[in-house]
C-alpha cells in the first residue's frame, strides 16, 4: 500500500493519513456526545448534560492539539484527560436514576472509542496500535471505577472493543504490506544497482577495446610506414608510452595518441595548411587525427574553421579527435586512395566533422562483425559523448562519414 508514492515517503504519508482518519472518527464520536449532552441539558432539563457536553468538548479540543502537534506529552495529556472524563461520565451515567443495566451502552461507548482513536506521537503501525490499546485499557478501567462508585454493573463495551479490533486490523495490514513493499523496493534497488554496474562494465569494455584497437593499429601503420631499418627512437618512445598507458591504471582515459604526436613525420608539409597542431585555448585541435594521417602517408585537405572545436570540453574534444583519427586510418587502409578531405563545421548546437574520400567505397549494410574500428573506435566513442555518426558509401564512388557531438561536455 504505497498510493504510488516513493518508498521513502510512503510510510510517513500513510501513517499520517490513517491517524487523521482516526482523529476524524474520534471527533465525530465526541461531537455526538456533545449533542447528546446538550439535548439532555436543554430538553431533558438534566444538569448532568452540561457536564457531559463540556467534558466531550474538552477532549475534542485536546485532540485538535494532538492532531496538530503529535507529541508524546500531548498524547499522554489527552489520555489522562480522557480517563478522568470517562470516570466522571461513567459515575453520572451509571447512576441508578437513569436505569442503565451496564456500562455497555451508547453514551459511554462514544468517549471510549475517542480514546482508542488517539493516533498519538510517532509513525508506524506498532506505535498506533500501542496507543490505541492503552486508550482502550484506560477507558475500560475508568468505566469500571465509575460504575463501581455509582453502584452499577460494569461490562466491557462491545462498540469500543470493535473499534480497537478494526484499528488493529487496519494498522496491522498496513504494516505488513509496507514491509512487503520494502522488500520489493530493496529487490528493485539491487536490480537497478546491478544494471548500473553492467552499464559501467560495458562502457569500460568499449573503452578498452577502442584503446587497444586504436593503439595497436596506429603503431602497426607507423612501423610499416617507417620502412626498413631501425625504428626511429621517438616513434619507439611513443610506442612505449602508449603501452604503459594500456597496462597501467589509466588505460580507460583518453590521453591521445602519444606515439603519433611524437612521430617525426608529424611535420609533413601536406598537413601545414590547416595548422592542425594549434590550440585555441591550450587544447590540441585534431592533433591525433592529423598525426595518424601523416603516419599513414595520407594527404588531408582541410576546410572549415578548427577554432569551433574549442567549444568542446577536453574529454569530448579528445573523443572526437580519436574518432576522426580512426576515420582517416580507415581511409588509408581500405579506400585505396592517398588523400582525404576533412570538413569542420558548427550548427544546431553541435560541432560536426566530416571525413570524405573518393575511394573504392563499400556496402554499409554488410560490414563484418569483426570490424571493430567503425563500431567501437568511432560510433561507440561518439555516441558515448551524446553525439551521432552518419555514414554514406557507394562502391566505386567513395565514402563520407559525419561525426556530430554537442557543444560543451567535460
Amino acid at each position: 500500500m504505497t498510493l504510488g508514492l516513493p518508498g521513502h515517503l510512503a510510510r510517513d504519508s500513510l501513517s499520517r493519513a490513517l491517524a487523521h482518519a482516526g482523529h476524524c472518527a474520534a471527533w465525530v464520536c465526541l461531537g455526538v456526545a456533545v449533542v447528546i449532552g446538550l439535548i439532555a441539558a436543554t430538553i431533558g432539563h438534566d444538569p448532568a448534560g452540561w457536564t457531559t457536553a463540556g467534558l466531550s468538548a474538552l477532549l475534542a479540543g485536546i485532540l485538535v492539539l494532538v492532531a496538530r502537534y503529535p507529541t508524546v506529552t500531548l498524547t499522554l495529556l489527552y489520555l489522562v484527560a480522557g480517563t478522568g472524563a470517562m470516570l466522571v461520565l461513567a459515575k453520572i451515567v451509571m447512576d441508578p436514576v437513569y436505569g442503565l443495566g451496564s456500562t455497555d451502552n451508547v453514551v459511554l461507548a462514544l468517549p471510549r472509542i475517542a480514546l482508542i482513536l488517539v493516533g498519538g506521537a510517532g509513525a508506524g503501525s506498532v506505535l498506533a496500535i500501542t496507543w490505541g490499546a492503552l486508550g482502550y485499557g484506560l477507558g475500560e478501567a475508568a468505566a469500571f471505577l465509575g460504575a463501581t462508585l455509582a453502584g452499577g454493573a460494569w461490562t466491557p463495551n462491545a462498540a469500543a472493543a470493535t473499534a480497537l479490533g478494526m484499528l488493529v486490523l487496519a494498522r496491522g495490514f498496513d504494516g505488513l504490506s509496507r514491509r512487503n513493499d520494502a522488500r520489493r523496493e530493496t529487490g528493485l534497488h539491487r536490480a537497478s544497482q546491478h544494471t548500473r554496474e553492467l552499464a559501467i562494465r560495458h562502457d569500460y569494455e568499449l573503452r578498452a577495446t577502442a584503446r587497444l584497437h586504436d593503439t595497436a593499429l596506429s603503431h602497426l601503420i607507423a612501423i610499416a610506414g617507417a620502412g626498413s631499418g631501425p625504428v626511429d627512437e621517438r616513434l619507439r618512445l611513443g610506442i612505449r608510452q602508449d603501452l604503459g598507458l594500456i597496462v597501467g591504471r589509466d588505460w580507460a582515459v583518453d590521453h591521445g595518441l602519444s606515439s603519433l604526436q611524437s612521430d617525426p613525420r608529424r611535420s609533413d608539409p601536406s598537413l601545414d595548411e590547416p595548422d592542425a597542431s594549434s590550440a585555441t585555448d591550450g587544447r590540441p585541435v585534431l592533433e591525433a587525427a592529423f598525426a595518424a594521417a601523416a603516419n599513414a602517408g595520407l594527404e588531408v585537405r582541410m576546410t572549415g574553421d578548427l577554432a569551433v572545436l574549442a567549444l568542446l570540453g577536453p574529454g569530448r574534444a579528445a573523443a572526437l579527435d580519436a574518432a576522426v583519427a580512426q576515420c582517416l586510418i580507415n581511409v588509408a587502409r581500405h579506400a585505396g586512395v592517398h588523400e582525404a578531405e576533412v570538413a569542420v563545421g558548427l550548427g544546431g548546437g553541435e560541432v560536426t566533422v566530416a571525413v570524405m574520400d573518393s575511394g573504392v567505397g563499400f556496402d554499409v549494410h554488410h560490414v563484418p562483425e569483426d570490424r571493430i574500428g567503425l563500431r567501437t573506435s568511432i560510433r561507440a566513442r561518439i555516441e558515448g559523448e551524446g553525439g551521432s555518426v552518419r555514414l554514406w558509401s557507394t562502391k566505386g564512388v567513395g565514402t563520407t562519414i559525419v561525426l556530430a557531438v554537442p557543444e560543451g561536455g567535460q
